[in-house]
């Protein structure tokens, strides 16, 4: 988790992109293309999507015979770049612009390792759970107007929320990120979950 979260912390330079055509929210420390509240968010979100699969249904893994690394990376760089031919090339809105290569890059691993398809599917659902809660008390009850007031899409077509003041596109975003991240280090490092972890932790849960 913290390996991820470092790896990612400086990529917060990404979103970029999203406050030209996502949002524009208010920043305690801004430094030219990056700010610090965008490292910590990277920080947290990737090192939860990464482990949040084997945090509850893993116990050990296996080692497979040969690792993706090389791979894996060039998925990394090849979505990135994409993120100019889908916005800046083809106009797509930024969240769009990134769900899209992510979704598309998941599923091409899980069709070279089908063990991955539910590890998967399951991150990026886990991590939309986790995510509504906290959206429902911050936006609905702390800052209602938030939206209103720093969201470019409030009032369009794509301005859709869900539990008052969820929007719809948050949530495809930590769905898609949840599903390349969540199956990432299994793919990189050539593992995969080998026992189920679920029933220990209900145990623990149980006392």
């Amino acid at each position: 988790m913290i390996i991820s979260g470092l790896v990612a912390a400086p990529l917060g330079v990404i979103h970029i992109w999203w406050r030209i055509d996502y949002w524009s929210p208010p920043e305690l420390f801004f430094f030219s293309i990056i700010s610090l509240e965008d490292m910590i968010f990277g920080f947290v979100s990737t090192g939860i999507s990464f482990t949040i699969y084997d945090a509850i249904f893993t116990k050990e893994k296996i080692k497979l015979k040969n690792n993706k690394k090389k791979t894996y990376l060039s998925y990394c760089l090849i979505i990135i770049a994409s993120f100019f031919l889908l916005n800046n090339g083809l106009g797509l809105n930024s969240m769009f612009m990134f769900s899209i290569p992510t979704l598309a890059f998941s599923a091409i691993m899980i069709i070279q390792r089908k063990d991955l398809l539910v590890p998967s599917i399951l991150s990026g659902f886990l991590s939309v759970i986790i995510v509504i809660p906290l959206y429902i008390i911050l936006f609905n009850y702390i800052a209602p107007n938030y939206w209103n007031t720093y969201w470019h899409l409030a009032d369009t077509k794509l301005g859709l929320t869900i539990f008052g003041n969820v929007p719809v596109l948050e949530l495809l975003w930590y769905f898609s990120w949840g599903c390349f991240a969540g199956i990432s280090y299994d793919f990189a490092k050539g593992t995969k979950n080998s026992k189920n972890n679920f029933e220990g932790l209900l145990k623990n849960l149980q006392g």
